[in-house]
């Protein structure tokens, strides 16, 4: 479908999406105070707490899919402010000092509200930009402004919540003036009509092949591995540093605004990477991020760390902006809700289980710069496939 808007209508509406990202990385409000929450629901399910905040991820995994479905067969606006709408009540009420009401809301918000809108955004944007090497760049834009929003609701959180944990939730109210936003400027987008549904409609009709999926199937097994390997360090830096003993809080803390700044630089210059490099655009992150892996497991230090941390944080992008830009190229535009849900799906399974594979090794390899290897290692086999795969297909 083609967007009949002004350019200013379609930057409003660029604007609106990109700061809904805030919801992505909701859980940048939690971070600050999640030791604090096994205080004060202390004599409680420990299994419960730790539901409440690592469990949210698995309850987004199937909304992203059915976001996606949904994205193919309505009207794209209305799954966008639907679940963010859903994200904005339950995030904003919920500081509840009752476990099960703060686990279920907490569900609800990066959970249900989380699974929604990225798909629905990433969707929204493969519309809105159908040139390959704008939708590049606003995608890589999209994500830049993801990332300051979470160091900046992070920061936020973290001040907020020194006057009591409840009011780190305050944060959560810059919501609501986004949520206007993309009811006021997010045009109507309803679905591409593909030649069976467009059989009687005077609209531009698109063939769909059986077995369009297919062309997923590679992609989605890269995005996998490759985003097992990364949050690794996104999530786990923290027992990097604890059980290496190159730092204290302190440091972690650092290391995670450095890795949230060189995610943002280089996200900013992807439209520019991929209009020039294309395919190829992540191929050499993948080795680089693998190399980090490796430098900070045998030489542990606060100045390999911070290296590691920095290039990994910077190599980040040009794959994560890749493959939600690439998934959407591969299908028909019917199906591009579809395509961005299954990747989205394969994102989230791989950050659900980086904790898994991080303390799986440990206790089989015995400490965790030892297992630091092992993500190392995903990363450079997967580089090594994705650049054989891609000169057989550029040969071919």
């Amino acid at each position: 479908m083609e967007l009949n808007i002004s350019n200013g209508r379609k930057w409003l509406a660029f604007i609106a999406l990109a700061l809904s990202s805030m919801c992505t990385l909701g859980d940048m409000v939690i971070n600050p105070i999640a030791a604090t929450l096994y205080d004060v629901f202390a004599g409680q399910s420990e299994a419960l707490i730790n539901f409440g905040i690592t469990g949210p991820a698995l309850v987004g995994l199937p909304f992203g899919i059915l976001a996606g479905i949904l994205c193919d067969r309505m009207n794209k606006k209305t799954v966008m402010v639907a679940g963010f709408a859903i994200f904005v009540v339950s995030a904003c009420f919920g500081g509840v000092d009752n476990l099960p009401l703060f686990v279920t809301l907490r569900c609800f918000a990066t959970g249900v509200g989380w699974g929604i809108t990225n798909t629905a955004a990433l969707s929204i944007l493969a519309v809105m930009y159908k040139d390959e090497a704008e939708h590049g760049k606003f995608v890589g834009w999209y994500n830049t402004v993801m990332s300051a929003m979470g160091a900046i609701m992070a920061f936020v959180a973290g001040l907020l919540a020194v006057n009591g944990w409840t009011h780190a939730f305050w944060t959560y109210y810059i919501s609501i003036p986004i949520l206007v936003m993309l009811i006021v400027f997010l045009p109507s987008m309803k679905p591409a009509k593909n030649s069976a549904e467009a059989k009687h409609a005077d609209e531009p009709t698109e063939k769909v092949e059986a077995g369009w999926w297919k062309k997923l199937i590679p992609l989605t097994i890269q995005v996998f591995f490759v985003a097992l390997g990364f949050f690794v360090s996104l999530y786990m830096v923290g027992l990097y540093v604890t059980g290496t003993g190159v730092g204290d809080e302190a440091f972690i803390g650092t290391l995670s605004s450095i890795s949230t700044i060189a995610t943002a630089i280089v996200s900013a210059a992807f439209g520019t990477l991929y209009a020039k490099f294309k395919n190829a655009v992540y191929l050499p992150g993948l080795f680089i991020m693998g190399a980090c892996y490796l430098m900070m497991s045998f030489f542990p230090s606060q100045i390999t760390a911070i290296i590691g941390i920095a290039l990994l944080g910077l190599m980040w992008p040009t794959y994560f902006c890749y493959f939600y830009t690439r998934c959407t190229e591969l299908v028909p535009a019917s199906k591009a809700g579809t395509a961005t849900s299954i990747v989205a799906l394969s994102d989230g399974l791989a950050a659900t289980l980086c904790s898994y594979l991080l303390t799986g090794c440990m206790g089989i390899m015995g400490s965790v710069n030892a297992a630091w290897i092992v993500p190392g290692v995903i990363l450079i086999a997967t580089g090594v496939i994705s650049t054989i795969a891609f000169m057989a297909s550029k040969n071919k």
